[in-house]
C-alpha cells in the first residue's frame, strides 16, 4: 500500500466520508463509507486554550452552503469543503493555540477557533462567497488497512472513539486478533501469545510495529479506508470442530485471512462482500464486522 507522506491532507475520497456521512446522517440516510461520525453533545463546553493534539471535527456554514471536515494533527490542520456536485476544495494550515488558518491553492481559505469540543470560523472565497461556519468534535468509527513494511502481513484496525480491534495475518498460518485504545494519536493493542501492536496516528495514516506472535514483529503503515475494508469474523462449526475464520479486507477488496480449528490453520475461504458471506466445505455462512469496540480476543 502507497505510504502518504508526513503532510496530512482531506483532499481525497477517504476524507470526504467524514463530510457526505455528516451530511446524509442529518437528513437520515445511511451511507457506506471509510468512517462514520457522531458529533459531539452540544453542552457548552469549557473553553481551552490551545487545540486538542489530534482531533476530527464536522460540521457545516450557518446557511447549509458548505459542509466541512478538519483533522487536527499536532501544528497541522487540513480541511474539506464540499457543496456537492463536484464542489470540492482541501485546504492546509497551521494550529497556533487555540486558532487556527488554512489556504488553498485554488483560492478558498479558512480561518477559525477552538473552544472545547466546539470550533467556529469563515470560509472565505469558497464558490466566490465567504460564510460563517461551525463544527463539533467528531467520535469516529474508522477502518485503517495496510501491510508490514516487506508485505509479510496485512493487517486491518477498527477504530470506536477511545477503543480499537485489529486482525493481523499473512493468509497462511500467521494471524493474531489484537484488541485496546486509542489515546489521543497513540494507539495501543495486545493479543494472545504476546501478539500486541503499537502505533501513531498521523492525519490519514497510522504507522507503528505489529507483533503477529513473539519473534515476528513488523514495522507497518495503514491507511484510512473505504468499504469495503475492514475487519471479519466468522465463528462456526466444520465437521464438528468448532472453527474462527478473521479476514483483514484492504479497500480495493484484496483479503487476506485464516482459519483455525485446534491446532490447525489453513487459508479462510474467500468472502463475498456483497453480503458478507462464504462457503466452507459445501457449507454456506455468513462472517459478521467487527467494530473497534468489539471483544475479539479471549480472557
Amino acid at each position: 500500500m502507497t505510504r502518504l507522506g508526513p503532510l496530512i491532507t482531506l483532499g481525497s475520497v477517504l476524507a470526504l466520508a467524514v463530510v457526505f456521512l455528516l451530511a446524509n446522517t442529518q437528513a437520515g440516510k445511511s451511507v457506506g463509507a471509510a468512517a462514520s461520525v457522531t458529533t459531539a453533545p452540544t453542552t457548552t463546553a469549557p473553553a481551552t486554550t490551545s487545540a486538542p493534539l489530534h482531533a476530527l471535527y464536522a460540521g457545516r456554514s450557518s446557511g447549509d452552503q458548505v459542509t466541512v471536515a478538519i483533522a487536527i494533527n499536532g501544528h497541522k490542520i487540513a480541511a474539506d469543503l464540499n457543496a456537492g456536485q463536484a464542489s470540492e476544495v482541501s485546504l492546509q494550515g497551521s494550529v497556533n493555540g487555540s486558532t487556527f488558518t488554512l489556504t488553498s491553492q485554488s483560492g478558498p481559505g479558512l480561518t477559525g477557533s477552538i473552544s472545547g469540543q466546539d470550533m467556529f470560523g469563515t470560509v472565505t472565497g469558497f464558490l466566490g462567497q465567504s460564510f460563517p461556519f461551525s463544527a463539533a468534535q467528531a467520535v469516529v468509527e474508522a477502518v485503517y488497512t495496510g501491510r508490514s513494511s516487506g508485505n509479510q502481513v496485512t493487517l486491518a484496525v477498527a477504530t470506536d472513539g477511545d477503543k480499537a480491534a485489529a486482525y493481523v495475518c499473512n493468509g497462511k498460518t500467521i494471524e493474531a486478533w489484537l484488541q485496546g485504545s486509542v489515546n489521543g494519536n497513540q494507539v495501543s493493542l495486545t493479543g494472545t501469545k504476546g501478539a500486541n501492536l503499537t502505533g501513531s496516528l498521523s492525519g490519514l495514516d497510522l504507522f507503528g510495529t505489529v507483533t503477529a506472535s513473539a519473534g515476528l514483529s513488523f514495522p507497518f503503515s495503514a491507511e484510512l479506508s473505504p468499504r469495503p475494508a475492514g475487519v471479519f469474523q466468522a465463528r462456526i462449526a466444520v465437521n464438528g470442530l468448532a472453527t474462527r475464520i478473521g479476514w483483514a479486507v484492504l479497500p480495493d477488496g484484496t483479503q487476506l485471512g485464516v482459519a483455525v480449528a485446534g491446532a490447525t490453520k489453513y487459508p479462510a475461504p474467500l468472502l463475498d462482500l456483497s453480503n458478507d458471506s462464504f462457503t466452507l466445505d459445501g457449507a454456506s455462512f455468513t462472517a459478521a464486522p467487527v467494530a473497534g469496540k468489539d471483544t475479539v480476543v479471549s480472557p
